[in-house]
């Protein structure tokens, strides 16, 4: 089989057809046999000139065309030889362009009408040449030869009522008693006798015996954004033996007048426009419309009933001419069948009494749907995420409902059901409480402040614990090149709040709610997203300007707390306690209640805390308690050793403990105020702090002299400071790690090992640990924040700055601080 072939049987069998059946499509639909080729005019006259065209096929440059019986079933595979009963030669075969062959049928010697210049079907066969036997087929459709006719007018509006004539190129209706006719977008078929189809004329008035004249039906009308194109099937309908043949096809334009809305409520008056690509209103002063609910539109004016249904009548300034192409209808309530959308012809006429048919398109009057509520009621403002419509009335088919967002188109809606739909929210601008507009064929409705749109960020990673000064945060957001961040002034910031942030001045230069924590060092990769360094070992005091100070902070509880024996929660009468009290000490006089050393683990509220261990008494009545005093919780008397840039450190007496780490130094040679403990190795022996020693605590002593196995040495380099000092590692006969546990200046030193040769006059390398002070720790507190990301951080900055803007807390912007 040829290619062309193939490809022919595979186009026809995606159209349900086979070869085998082709001829008898042909017969009833020779327009519609095959998909894709085309041929006009509709009907061709012997002489006449046709031009194929196929989008799929490209045609050799000399095309030659064969015309073939239709009882063929289908165009022969190759260019076969002529004979008096066909195939016939096509003349004037030419290729205007790559998809199109233009031809002539022959006058005479080829295929032939029917009679009195009926139309019969015929293949159009497109050939590569014409060597006989030989060419290959490379397209073909079937067409209509016979006598054409023409429509006058060839338009009119859609809504039937128009009056047609028909008028043949020869007298095509000789002898013929009576022409039925009918309007189809489709292909004419041979007379359908087993069923009236709805666009069949009712009455066809033969005037000559080549013209006709006929009412264009109701049905025909242009439904869509463009005019609809329909056939006009002409039949034989006398009682001669040829009755039902196919006499010829004519064309018809149906003009389009669309109404906006396409439908409303049927229990209020609905405002809708009509408009029309013709002039349709053109020299009308005075537009009059009939609803018409059981039929098609007159062809004049008329208030009859229609199907035992009168129209209904809307004149006056009910209608309005706005211009030649467009007009304002008010539509009353109307009735509905059996509570369904029910459609009405909207009929245009030159007036109110005998004004002709104007145009006309549909309208549905219905129950309209009612929203109720948008779930979840908010959403980010890129939009993208589904969202359910709850309501009453929906339509289920699918195209029948749209609707907005604060303006913005939803997208991809599928319905659930007649109470709810889903749908894709549309991007939108930041804005709380934007209305829903729901609009179906029966009309709309709103729904204010149906959903806020939000300005969420999404943070990697969301926890941390809080005993590191630096935790690398990427945020995920929208619109972050466009703010300036820094680090004070009115510089974007990114913050760590307990709850939503509220930078309003509450006084004192405290914030309303400010943040406990900083991501410093923003660094924006895009638009999109930005990386910061967040520090959670130290709190920021209640400004947010600076870290809370444990070494300043006193909370005096005059009597007013109150405790239950073996409960950690604490009671404050007159609601004392504040957010800084977490983590600090607090201290009862004789400790009749609380604990030695009890820690404020949590604020829970102004009135109620929680303590690092139970109260061991029920108090009878208040007493006084004090959070945070200045004093240091723990002191090294020369005992920390340093080294200069290094974060590690030990001590050359005693050990650190597990509740060291978090704690801050203050007053300690060589390590900045408020540095802490990141982590301590097993044991005790050395620490991790959060910033790097500036000073060490190596050194050496010079020009001392000893004796072997003495257990003092001598030197006038020798300082009161040196107590404790460390003997480090040398040959000079001083074990390493040898300690100086009394000094007189200037004089001797007391050795903690014995030396093991003599020494005189030597210099021996030594660290010199110093005093160190630790306080209470003042970390972020354990628990849920959220990371706030503000255009303008400077106290507030939302009420005095008119481009401010900060992100939502949403489930994604919320951090935790956790050991784990």
């Amino acid at each position: 089989m040829s290619r062309i072939l193939r490809r022919t049987r595979t186009r026809l069998v995606r159209a349900g057809l086979t070869t085998g059946v082709v001829g008898a499509a042909l017969l009833v639909a020779p327009q519609a046999a095959f998909a894709a080729p085309s041929i006009g005019p509709a009907v061709v006259a012997p002489g006449g000139n046709a031009s194929l065209m196929d989008p799929q096929v490209t045609f050799a440059a000399s095309p030659a065309v064969q015309l073939v019986p239709a009882s063929a079933a289908t165009c022969p595979v190759k260019f076969s030889a002529i004979s008096a009963a066909g195939p016939w030669n096509a003349t004037n075969a030419s290729r205007p362009n790559a998809n199109m062959v233009g031809f002539t049928v022959p006058a005479v010697n080829g295929p032939t009408a029917g009679t009195n210049g009926a139309v019969r079907p015929y293949l159009a066969c497109v050939y590569e040449g014409t060597n006989v036997g030989v060419s290959s087929l490379q397209g073909g459709t079937s067409f209509f030869l016979g006598t054409p006719v023409s429509a006058t007018p060839s338009s009119g509006p859609g809504g039937g009522g128009g009056q047609v004539t028909v008028s043949a190129a020869t007298p095509l209706f000789t002898g013929l008693s009576a022409v039925s006719a009918m309007f189809t977008t489709g292909a004419c078929t041979t007379y359908p006798t087993a069923n009236t189809p709805q666009n069949m004329v009712g009455t066809v008035s033969k005037l000559t015996a080549a013209g006709l004249s006929l009412t264009v039906p109701s049905g025909v009308v242009a439904a869509g954004a463009s005019p609809a194109q329909y056939s006009i099937c002409l039949y034989d309908a006398s009682t001669s033996a040829a009755a039902g043949a196919l006499l010829s096809v004519g064309q018809y334009t149906a003009t389009l007048v669309s109404v906006t809305p396409s439908g409303g409520s049927y229990l209020n008056s609905v405002g809708i426009t009509a408009s029309s690509g013709s002039a349709f209103l053109s020299g009308v002063t005075a537009p009059a419309v009939l609803l018409v609910a059981n039929g098609g539109c007159p062809g004049t004016w008329s208030t009859t009933a229609i199907n035992g249904t009168p129209p209904v009548v809307v004149a006056g300034a009910g209608v309005r001419r706005l211009s030649n192409t467009r007009a304002a209808v008010t539509v009353p309530p109307l009735p509905i069948s059996n509570g369904q959308p029910t459609p009405y012809q909207v009929c245009f006429y030159a007036n109110n009494t005998t004004g002709a048919l104007l145009g006309s398109s549909v309208y549905t009057a219905a129950i309209v749907a009612t929203p109720s509520s948008v779930s979840p009621a908010a959403g980010p403002a890129a939009g993208g995420n589904t969202i359910t419509v709850v309501g009453a009335d929906f339509p289920t088919d699918p195209g029948r409902i749209t609707a907005t967002l604060g303006g913005a188109a939803l997208t991809n809606i599928q319905s659930l059901s007649d109470k709810a739909f889903t749908a894709l929210a549309p991007p939108h601008s930041v804005e709380n409480n934007v209305a829903l507009v729901v609009s179906t064929p029966a009309g709309t409705r709103a729904l204010a402040g149906a959903y806020s749109y939000l300005n969420p960020i999404r943070v990697s990673p969301n926890t941390a614990p809080n005993t590191t000064p630096a935790v690398d945060v990427s945020v995920l957001g929208t619109g972050l090149m466009g703010t300036n961040f820094g680090t004070g002034g009115n510089a974007g910031r990114v913050f760590l709040v307990d709850g939503s942030y509220n930078g309003a001045d509450a006084g004192a230069g405290v914030r309303a709610n400010g943040p406990v924590a900083e991501c410093l060092n923003v660094l924006v990769i895009s638009d999109e997203e930005l990386v910061c360094t967040l520090q959670l070992n130290r709190r920021l005091n209640a400004q947010g300007g600076d870290f809370f100070n444990p070494m300043t902070y006193t909370n005096l509880l005059t009597t007013d707390v109150s405790t239950t024996a073996g409960s950690r929660v604490i009671m404050s009468a007159a609601g004392k306690f504040n957010a800084n009290d977490a983590g600090q000490p607090i201290v009862q006089a004789a400790n009749a209640n609380i604990p030695v050393n009890s820690i404020v683990t949590a604020v829970l509220s102004p009135t109620k805390a929680v303590i690092s261990a139970p109260a061991t008494a029920t108090s009878g009545a208040a007493f006084t308690a004090t959070i945070g005093n200045s004093t240091a919780v723990r002191t090294f008397p020369n005992a920390l050793i340093t080294t200069a840039g290094s974060v590690t450190v030990s001590l050359a007496s005693g050990a650190f403990t597990r509740a060291d780490v978090g704690r801050q130094f203050f007053a300690t040679p060589g390590v900045p105020n408020g540095t802490t403990i990141v982590s301590m190795a097993p044991g005790g022996a050395t620490a991790t702090l959060s910033a790097p020693a500036t000073l060490g605590t190596a050194g050496s002593l010079t020009n001392v002299s000893f004796s072997d196995t003495a257990t003092t040495l001598t030197g006038s380099s020798l300082l009161a400071t040196d107590v404790n000092a460390v003997i480090g590692a040398n040959q000079l006969g001083i074990p390493a790690g040898t300690v100086l546990t009394a000094v007189t200046p200037g004089t001797s030193a007391t050795l903690s090992a014995a030396a093991t040769a003599v020494g005189a006059g030597v210099t021996l390398p030594v660290n010199r640990p110093v005093v160190a002070s630790l306080y209470a720790a003042a970390p972020v507190v354990e628990g849920a924040y959220n990371l706030v990301v503000v255009s303008n951080g400077a106290p507030d900055a939302m009420a005095n700055d008119p481009d401010y803007y900060q992100t939502d807390v949403t489930s994604s912007s919320t951090f935790t601080v956790a050991s784990f």
